[in-house]
């Protein structure tokens, strides 16, 4: 069985896109995702982190709004053909105006390691991980408590979508502060980043 959703904007927006059933896949709605990139505004140019990609449905909105680069992080290579199905409907679609586009057939907690070069440069990192990791899986707790990925990401805004209610390790007991959350039903996405800069203030 074959789920469904959509690109919401953009230049591929209506662009219909397809997700695994089952096996852990959690696709982002539509209503979330556009409460997501309303909040974030013009990401023209930006460099974008897709990690726990699934189908790559937010990396993908992202890329249709403008996005310069994004990368997509999914280990499991079955739902990585999915990815790339996607990303092929949504190229055509934009009519080879894309920005650039790689797919690691890794696990998130990977990405520092395998694209170092990026270091400090990162835009934003969009993350969806397992709401209810199993023990040492790395969930959410363990993205925020990160210190390759805090060093590697710092300055990017980080948008983490969460179950409502769950106790997480803001700063200080991580280096990410939270600077948002927006909640829908049993799903929140919190906005935060490593250092605000003054001229950087969210609403």
């Amino acid at each position: 069985m074959v789920g469904y959703m959509r690109i919401v904007s953009g230049m591929a927006g209506g662009i219909r896109l397809e997700a695994p059933d089952g096996r852990g896949v959690r696709p982002t709605g539509d209503r979330v995702k556009e409460s997501l990139f309303g909040s974030l505004g013009d990401i023209c140019g930006w460099t974008v982190v897709d990690l726990f990609s699934g189908s790559g449905a937010l990396g993908l909105e992202a890329l249709s709004r403008g996005a310069k680069t994004v990368h997509f992080f999914e280990r499991d290579r079955r739902t990585v053909r999915y990815i790339e199905k996607n990303l092929t409907r949504v190229r055509t679609a934009m009519n080879g105006q894309e920005g650039e586009t790689e797919v690691h057939t890794l696990p998130a907690e990977r990405a520092p390691r395998r694209l170092p070069s990026l270091c400090g440069s990162v835009d934003l990192v969009l993350a969806d991980p397992p709401y209810h990791p199993r023990t040492g899986e790395y969930g959410s707790e363990k993205l925020l408590e990160d210190a390759d990925f805090a060093a590697w990401a710092n300055g990017a805004l980080l948008v983490l979508e969460h179950e409502t209610g769950t106790d997480l390790p803001w700063l200080p007991k991580s280096p990410w502060k939270v600077l948002k959350v927006k909640r829908f039903g049993t799903q929140c996405l919190s906005f935060a980043r490593q250092r605000v800069q003054p001229e950087q203030t969210e609403t």
